[in-house]
């Protein structure tokens, strides 16, 4: 069940809350790193180049690996939430018409993410130990309540606190704020795109300095 006569930072701090930050920590996860990696994958492989020469272009190459990865990263979600929810007996409410929207944007914001990461990869290769870092830094955008207009315009926080509404307060999609809704749409755009213009900008410079297969 639902609890929605609790407070939004109560929703955040009960168990039913900290399941769904964890799930929505997953996906962030997997969204960034599908991104990422598979773009430093390639370089270590030496097969990055060879992407580019294909008739479909690089874009619509890791555009598509990218959907794929996205509905496998969902079902694994979904796996994971029953499990929690079993081991818990917390049960939450899994309304698929409204989740199914806000999980989507939640991925294409954290995709925006990889693609700027995988950009910075392309020039300082080894990053690693940085991209562990960012692991922890996504606990806050999903866990942090968007309490100010900053942290309204933090990747993912505005959606993860919609998610809460949905999965720990029992609403539906339509009974949200139509402001935040079409926030959170720009804000998962704005992150795309502002991602994958960072990718271009290091992929231009690696394509100069001929350093874009190397790892």
């Amino acid at each position: 069940k639902g609890i929605a006569g609790l407070g939004p930072t109560d929703q955040y701090l009960s168990i039913e809350g900290i399941l769904v930050g964890y799930i929505l920590w997953y996906l962030a996860l997997a969204a960034y790193q599908d991104v990422a990696y598979t773009i430093q994958n390639e370089a270590k492989q030496g097969t990055l180049e060879q992407l580019y020469m294909s008739v479909h272009g690089f874009g619509w190459v890791i555009g598509f690996q990218q959907i794929i990865n996205a509905f496998y990263s969902l079902l694994i979600a979904g796996i994971l939430a029953f499990f929690l929810m079993l081991t818990t007996g917390k049960w939450l409410n899994i309304d698929l018409l409204s989740l199914l929207p806000l999980l989507t944007l939640e991925l294409i914001c954290f995709a925006g993410v990889g693609f700027a990461l995988g950009g910075l990869m392309l020039i300082f290769k080894r990053i690693d130990s940085y991209m562990q870092i960012v692991q922890f830094v996504l606990i806050f955008f999903v866990a942090a309540p968007p309490s100010n207009w900053l942290l309204r315009l933090m990747p993912g926080t505005l959606g993860a606190s919609l998610i809460q509404k949905v999965m720990n307060g029992g609403e539906a999609l339509w009974q949200l704020a139509w402001q935040d809704l079409l926030l959170t749409v720009g804000v998962a755009l704005a992150y795309l795109l502002l991602g994958v213009a960072i990718y271009r900008i290091c992929e231009r410079k690696a394509m100069k300095s001929g350093t874009l297969g190397h790892y």
